[in-house]
């Protein structure tokens, strides 16, 4: 059957929106990018927003020979999420959580992030079994397609072992939903050659002793090497096995359009700890016996592993660098009592302690949250660690393989005696000791033919030695991908391999899903479509394109993600090198010229460069300073003298905008909101964007409170950020006082003076001149607020308390001499408990901004929040609003983008939204139809003096 794209794309057009087909070509080749090191550029990338439309673009796909691809949230590490012709994501439509028999079950559609599953079954001391390090990013179809383990996950409670219910969308265009009866009735009647074709294969398997033996054993280990062809072992029932058969397919097979796990409980007692053994042997020895307790995790590293993070745990332990054959053991067990963890301990500690001659430190087992956190942070710092080190130009590689446990320390000594061998000096070992799973990381070039053939060399011996030698897995949790499948065949042999051959011909007999990725007859497939990693900026460079990034990026479904701000970048980087060395072609250079341009609105100007993707990000990269690098290279003379001249008369700008929102205000009255809506438009555009647009959620100007605060022996001194003495509160909240009023009310309730500087209106921290890539003036206006509170507060005598998180950060990071607060910060530790508080009943939104989250993670916000109302809603997938400032005001359509799922997560009954930004609280009113104010007057209306 011959392809017919061309036609293909005519239907697709019929089906999907415009703005859901994808086919810029800056846009295509952000989207060739994944987790791994490999690179394909799509031909299109298509938006699905329900089951019916991937229907009906898989019967198109058939009818046209057309191959797709799925892609979750391209954290997969083994190519298995890019293609060279149709690539299909999801869009926000497919984040449903159902909450079945208590919490004992929970169904999930594809697009739902592992963690927010999590969050959602934490009521019911319940979590999704799979743990992948890369939960908060990660997406459940990609956990399940992948069959995704993790740390503490281990075999039993990966996605094959706790799946209850799976609904499945076939290349044909066919459904089949597990969970409904009719569905598979009739999935049986219009299928019986494919159901007829597994039992077949099934009792071929069953007819021969050796092969039903080998895959016994395979499945003792991890394993996601090739298909799961367990299922045609343990199952007789033909739709248990086709169910199990897509656990782990990587979307070779079908479509997962959701699932339902069986919950594991969550215990409530837990300890964790730290052992670092002199011999490897010895450390694994132990694994052996604490595999028959109730271990939790045990985490294996080796010396080089504990050397490359030997500065974080130097700060938990007596900790020197280590000799070559020394290794840890971060082990981890829970209890439902006490009692019981108590006596668990005991157990293991004996265990430990038979060792004692050869243990070098250690963090003995503690239950202190913040060590634990702190343990675990070390732990998985090792993979970034090796990334954050390397060379420039080079790539990290993460092999993921599973040893017999009896066998772990040998299978360790041999893979060191492989990295010695082709200079991969820098690789280490970490891994699930308890499932006999390990890691190494290597860093390596793919620039050269010599490098193309180190690599390749290597891994003729690495998979010879683990599937061959060890009997082992040469995939364990990360996939077959098109990293591993030439070498699917040599781990199970023909005969079985032969089988799953015909598994992906029963479920997809044109080969349409994901050609290339687990059966594949490309010997070479593993050292083709190689990504380069050039060098292109020093921010950037050390970025692994690992995707942990874009779950909290605001503009991942308006423009482009922080990985894919950087690919491209690289990209932009590796032609203009080559236009300089060798020159492109017409066609190239003209590529080059639109990737540029395009790069402005997609890359830059779209950025809301609030840096959260910094703290997801394993190697601490924060992308925004790097677009604010670029938003400074692009500053001319005319802007940097208007810019400066605003900064130096600051207080009469602020006035001034004060004056145009109350003019606008009164605008509104006159002609109306669609009139006035129509002239900001036409004057934005004729100002070529330097004139806001206009929405109903602009409120007026900002009243001047002159009221004295009461005398008290303590006294902070508050600073109102620009924001809040520019913005009144929203318009349509009952509570209508100017901040400063409120702020002053509660302080003084805990008997605590309020003094607000004199000639504060020409101050400003300098955030909107550093988000505009102005550094010189951001640093100068704060330097001089930093001088102004310093001479106020008698050299930091009194605390200094601002509204706002932004400014609170702004100033945190401009100097190194006073503590600012946060009105959260400063609140929770000074003044909570000095307030007798009534909480409300009603229910209330709770918006944590970015820059709370980079001061202390939202805690002192939430804790406040929960002492006003008993009835506190925090978001899923909202993690930055995305006005930025004031970029909402000229680029809302990524405050609106960002904020797309809020609106069906307010609870019936919700009138109201607390946060700490005034401009992140203009953009969320406007997109939930709900008022949000500071918290700080809800916290005046429920609390009285004590």
């Amino acid at each position: 059957m011959i392809k017919n794209f061309t036609n293909f794309l005519m239907v697709i057009k019929t089906i999907l929106t415009k703005e859901n087909i994808i086919d810029k070509d800056i846009q295509r080749f952000a989207y060739g990018t994944d987790a791994s090191f490999y690179r394909l550029v799509p031909k299109v990338v298509l938006r699905v927003d329900s089951q019916q439309q991937l229907s009906q673009i898989m019967r198109t796909a058939s009818d046209n020979n057309v191959a797709v691809t799925f892609r979750a949230a391209g954290t997969s590490l083994s190519g298995q999420a890019i293609t060279d012709s149709v690539l299909i994501i999801l869009s926000r439509a497919w984040q449903g959580i159902t909450i079945l028999d208590s919490g004992d079950k929970v169904c999930l559609q594809p697009g739902v992030i592992g963690a927010s599953a999590n969050k959602a079954l934490s009521q019911y001391h319940r979590k999704i079994g799979p743990d992948p390090a890369s939960i908060n990013s990660c997406k459940v179809g990609g956990i399940a397609a992948n069959n995704s383990s993790g740390m503490c996950c281990g075999v039993k409670d990966n996605s094959y072992h706790t799946l209850a219910d799976i609904k499945l969308i076939f290349a044909d265009g066919s459904t089949l939903d597990t969970a409904d009866s009719d569905s598979i009735a009739t999935f049986k009647q219009n299928h019986a050659t494919l159901i007829n074709g597994l039992m077949t294969i099934a009792a071929d398997i069953q007819a021969q002793p050796e092969l039903l033996r080998k895959i016994q054993h395979k499945y003792r280990l991890k394993n996601t090497t090739g298909y799961g062809v367990n299922a045609l072992v343990e199952f007789s029932d033909p739709i248990d096995i086709i169910s199990h058969l897509m656990i782990g397919s990587e979307g070779t097979l079908a479509f997962i359009a959701d699932i339902t796990y069986h919950t594991v409980k969550v215990m409530p007692h837990k300890a964790t700890g730290l052992y670092v053994f002199d011999d490897i042997n010895v450390t694994c020895q132990l694994v052996n016996l604490l595999a028959n307790e109730q271990v939790e995790a045990i985490e294996l590293m080796d010396s080089r592993a504990l050397n490359s993070v030997k500065s974080h745990l130097a700060a938990l332990m007596d900790f020197d660098e280590l000799p070559n054959n020394s290794a840890a053991l971060l082990i981890e067990f829970a209890a439902d009592s006490a009692e019981n963890l108590r006596v668990l301990q005991q157990k293991i500690a004996s265990h430990l302690n038979s060792q004692s001659k050869h243990l070098l430190t250690c963090r003995e087992f503690t239950s202190e949250p913040a060590i634990i956190e702190a343990l675990w942070k070390i732990r998985k710092g090792t993979f970034p660690a090796v990334g954050a080190h390397r060379q420039a130009g080079t790539t990290v590689i993460i092999e993921d393989v599973a040893l017999p446990l009896a066998r772990l320390a040998q299978g360790i000594a041999d893979l060191h005696q492989l990295f010695d061998k082709y200079h991969y000096d820098e690789a280490i070992i970490f891994g699930h000791a308890l499932a006999g799973n390990l890691h190494f990381v290597f860093t390596q070039a793919f620039d050269s033919a010599a490098e193309v053939a180190r690599y390749r060399n290597f891994m003729d011996e690495v998979t010879q030695l683990i599937a061959v030698e060890y009997q082992g897995s040469l995939k364990a949790e990360h996939g077959t991908g098109r990293n591993m499948a030439p070498f699917v065949e040599l781990e199970w042999g023909t005969a079985i391999y032969q089988m799953m051959r015909k598994v992906k011909q029963l479920f997809d007999p044109l080969n349409i899903l994901n050609p290339g990725v687990i059966i594949n007859d490309d010997g070479n497939a593993h050292i083709s479509h190689l990504k380069t990693m050039p060098t292109a900026d020093d921010i950037i460079d050390k970025c692994i394109e690992c995707g942990f990034c874009e779950s909290v990026c605001p503009s991942e479904n308006y423009t482009l993600t922080p990985r894919q701000r950087i690919t491209l970048w690289r990209h932009i980087k590796d032609l203009e090198e080559k236009q300089t060395s060798t020159g492109l072609n017409e066609q190239e250079r003209k590529y080059y010229q639109d990737l540029i341009s395009d790069y402005q609105h997609f890359g830059i100007d779209s950025c809301a460069a609030t840096g959260l993707c910094g703290q997801e990000c394993p190697v601490g990269i924060n992308t925004g300073e790097f677009i604010k690098s670029l938003r400074a290279a692009k500053q001319t003379k005319t802007s940097t003298i208007i810019a400066t001249k605003a900064a130096a008369h600051f207080s009469g700008v602020s006035q001034l905008a004060k004056v145009g929102l109350n003019v606008t205000a009164l605008t509104r009255k006159t002609i109306g909101e669609k009139a006035l809506t129509k002239s900001f438009a036409a004057v934005n555009k004729l100002s070529a964007n330097t004139i806001p647009l206009w929405y109903p959620a602009w409120p007026k100007g900002a009243e001047t409170d002159k009221k004295i605060s009461e005398y008290h022996s303590e006294k902070v001194i508050y600073i109102p950020a620009c924001a809040n003495r520019i913005f009144a509160t929203d318009n349509t909240s009952k509570d209508q006082r100017p901040i400063q009023q409120v702020m002053r009310s509660v302080l003084n309730k805990a008997r605590v003076q309020v003094v607000i500087p004199e000639n504060i209106n020409k101050f400003c921290c300098g955030m909107p001149w550093a988000s505009k890539g102005l550094p010189d003036i951001a640093q100068q206006k704060a330097d001089e607020f930093i001088a102004m509170l310093m001479a106020c507060s008698e050299q930091g005598k009194w605390p200094i308390v601002t509204d706002a998180s932004p400014c609170a950060l702004t100033l945190d990071e401009a100097n190194q001499t006073l503590k600012i607060y946060e009105a959260s910060e400063f609140i929770a530790q000074f003044v909570l408990d000095k307030l007798n508080i009534s909480p409300s009943n009603d229910p209330f939104m709770l918006h944590k901004t970015c820059s709370s989250q980079k001061l202390d993670g939202g805690v002192h916000l939430m804790r406040i929040a929960q002492q006003c109302s008993t009835n506190i809603v925090v978001p899923n997938d909202i993690n930055c609003c995305g006005f930025a400032g004031d970029k909402g005001f000229f680029v809302p359509e990524l405050n609106k983008s960002a904020l797309e799922p809020l609106k069906a997560q307010i609870p019936s009954g919700c009138q109201r939204g607390l946060s700490n930004s005034r401009t992140c609280e203009i953009g969320l009113s406007a997109h939930s139809d709900i008022s949000y104010q500071s918290f700080l007057y809800l916290l005046d209306e429920v609390s009285e003096p004590l």
